[in-house]
């Protein structure tokens, strides 16, 4: 059955249309505070149900349980901070005066208000333990590290009201975890497996999504591409979300396969991020998970399996399905992986991101056993990394 959202109930902070018309109009007298992008997709995600059962901002409290053991202060599993830094510098808003029973207008870049922070707690954070406890590194170059690093040492802790959605990264809709459960419901699909990506699709990915299809255990496959803030180096959202289309235009059976895009900033915490990314994924209905190796992980911080641990330790009330790493066996004739084929890793063809970079940016061909012909065209055309 469809689970219920984390905690047990779907969070609804979002304002209705008489009451966004007379906040927005009620916002013009507030102050206004111009956070990081990452606290823009934050809040939109805590307004819509995606965080639940977060209904704001983390205080001292929640972060230190968080940070301590990886739940809130309810014994609910949960492994990544949801803070607020108080904005700083030129146009941040984060004014010294304002505290504890203040509410402030949360804008964009544009001057938009996109949600109301009721301000409940302004608390000191410890930037460098945060970032030990949850990514496990103070390594500037680790890139959620880098960002933690450069916020100021204050936090707001409060409730959040959404006054209207973001724009898309990538421009295709983003459904809310109520519109997806309905649709879920609508296509009869009782256990919804999530696959989770932040890079276009080649066949090692569809390997495992094919082997979870043939589940009898699951009625569908949800792909939720993260497509937020991204780090130098990726993929485009547009472009992950284009290639992931034509994957299951050509390639799946439209009844059994669903994609949508998920705006938030990617979490590089291996194991814990991978938890977090489950939980988010259960509040749209998900239950099921799918962990490849190193999933949400980055550099060589992590250890590749452990984000198939964490579930163990952990009991979300979602099924994890874990796979070891897959790869094309020219041996073999076929995907596979460390438990069922023999052969050495010369008869492997490799499959990693960088290895298709840097082939598409010479202008080299790769064969159909590492990446779909259609998917190819989309990323050999110019322009589809970012750069900054």
């Amino acid at each position: 059955m469809i689970p219920h959202a984390h905690g047990g109930r779907l969070v609804d902070r979002t304002a209705g249309m008489a009451e966004r018309a007379r906040r927005a109009s009620e916002h013009r007298d507030l102050p206004k505070v111009r956070p990081a992008v990452d606290q823009l997709y934050d809040a939109e995600k805590i307004g819509i149900g995606a965080y639940s059962p977060l209904e704001g901002f983390m205080g001292s409290a929640e972060l230190a349980s968080v940070l301590k053991s990886g739940r809130l202060p309810n014994d609910l599993p949960w492994t990544i901070p949801i803070l607020f830094p108080v904005p700083t510098g030129p146009g941040g808003g984060g004014s010294a005066d304002l505290s504890t029973g203040d509410e402030v207008a949360i804008v964009d870049a544009s001057d938009r208000p996109l949600a109301l922070l009721a301000i409940e707690e302004r608390f000191r954070i410890d930037r460098s333990a945060i970032a030990r406890a949850t990514y496990g590194t103070e390594d500037a170059k680790h890139p959620n590290v880098a960002d933690l690093l450069a916020a100021g040492d204050e936090a707001w802790a409060g409730r959040v009201t959404l006054l209207r959605r973001l724009d898309p990264p990538g421009g295709r809709p983003e459904p809310t975890p109520v519109e997806t459960r309905a649709e879920f419901h609508r296509r009869g699909w009782k256990t919804v497996a999530a696959y989770q990506c932040r890079n276009p699709p080649h066949t090692a990915h569809e390997y495992i999504q094919r082997l979870t299809l043939e589940r009898e255990d699951v009625d569908g496959l949800f792909v939720h591409p993260v497509v937020g803030r991204l780090k130098k180096g990726d993929y485009r959202p547009e472009v992950i979300l284009e290639a992931y289309e034509a994957l299951v235009r050509h390639y799946y059976p439209p009844s059994r396969v669903m994609m949508s895009p998920l705006g938030i900033t990617m979490r590089y915490g291996g194991p814990k991020a991978a938890l977090f990314l489950a939980i988010v994924r259960k509040n749209y209905g998900c239950g099921a998970y799918i962990v490849g190796r190193d999933q949400a992980g980055v550099g060589q911080y992590y250890d590749p399996y452990a984000c198939h641990r964490i579930f163990d330790e952990y009991d979300i009330g979602v099924l994890p399905l874990r796979y070891d790493e897959s790869f094309f066996c020219r041996r073999c004739g076929w995907m596979a992986s460390q438990k069922t084929c023999p052969h050495p890793a010369s008869f492997r063809a490799e499959t990693s991101q960088s290895r298709i970079r840097e082939a598409l940016a010479k202008g080299e061909s790769l064969p159909a056993e590492i990446l779909r012909p259609e998917v190819a065209e989309i990323l050999g055309r110019p322009g589809v990394i970012l750069t900054a």
